[in-house]
C-alpha cells in the first residue's frame, strides 16, 4: 500500500501535460495560445542574467513557437490572470509598446493557472492583439517562481533574463525597463 502511494505521487509530479485546445475560440484581432508547454524542467529561483526558462505555445494557425525562437529580439513576458485588476490596468501599456515597437520588442502575456475559454471571454474587455498563452496548468509560471500577479520578466535579445518586476507597470517604469535591455 505504501509502495502504491509514493508511486502515485510520483507520477504527480511527472513533466505537465498540454492542455487540450478548443476547436474555436473567436476573439477578433486577438491571438490565444491555448496550448503551452514548458520545456525547460530546470529548478530553482531566476535572477537577472540567467537564461530564461524556454516554453512553448501554439497558435491559433496550429504554428509552435519557442521562447527561444525569439533570441535576437528584447522580450516583454507578462504573467497575468483575467481576475487580476492590476494586470488589466497595465495592459494598455504593454499593448502600446506592442504596437509602437515595429517587432523589436514581442509582448507575451502568459495567463497563470486559467482555461483558455476564460481568456477568450475576458479578451474583449482588454482589446489586445499580443499573443495571450494559456498556461493552464501553472507550469510556465512555477518555473519562473511567479507567486504574485502581474509579474512580468524583460528579456535580453540573448535569451538572458535582464529584470523581473512584480506588481503593475507603470508607463514610467516600463520604459526605463524596455531602455535597459540589451
Amino acid at each position: 500500500m505504501l509502495l502504491a502511494a509514493v508511486a502515485i505521487a510520483l507520477a504527480a509530479c511527472g513533466p505537465s501535460r498540454p492542455v487540450a485546445t478548443p476547436a474555436s475560440l473567436d476573439v477578433g484581432d486577438a491571438v490565444i495560445a491555448a496550448e503551452s508547454r514548458l520545456l525547460d524542467a530546470g529548478t530553482g529561483k531566476l535572477a537577472d542574467g540567467d537564461a530564461a526558462p524556454d516554453f512553448s505555445y501554439t497558435l491559433p494557425d496550429g504554428t509552435v513557437q519557442k521562447l527561444s525562437d525569439l533570441r535576437g529580439k528584447q522580450v516583454v513576458v507578462n504573467f497575468w490572470a483575467t481576475w487580476c485588476l492590476p494586470c488589466i490596468e497595465e495592459m494598455p501599456e504593454l499593448q502600446r509598446v506592442y504596437d509602437s515597437s515595429s517587432g523589436a520588442v514581442v509582448v507575451l502575456g502568459v495567463n497563470r493557472n486559467e482555461l483558455p475559454e476564460a481568456i477568450a471571454r475576458f479578451v474583449p474587455t482588454v482589446g489586445v492583439t499580443f499573443p495571450l498563452i494559456a498556461d493552464a496548468t501553472g507550469a510556465i509560471g512555477d518555473r519562473y517562481s511567479v507567486t504574485s500577479l502581474p509579474t512580468t520578466f524583460f528579456i535580453n535579445s540573448d535569451g538572458t533574463i535582464g529584470a523581473r518586476q512584480i506588481g503593475a507597470l507603470s508607463a514610467s517604469v516600463l520604459e526605463e525597463r524596455l531602455k535597459a535591455l540589451r
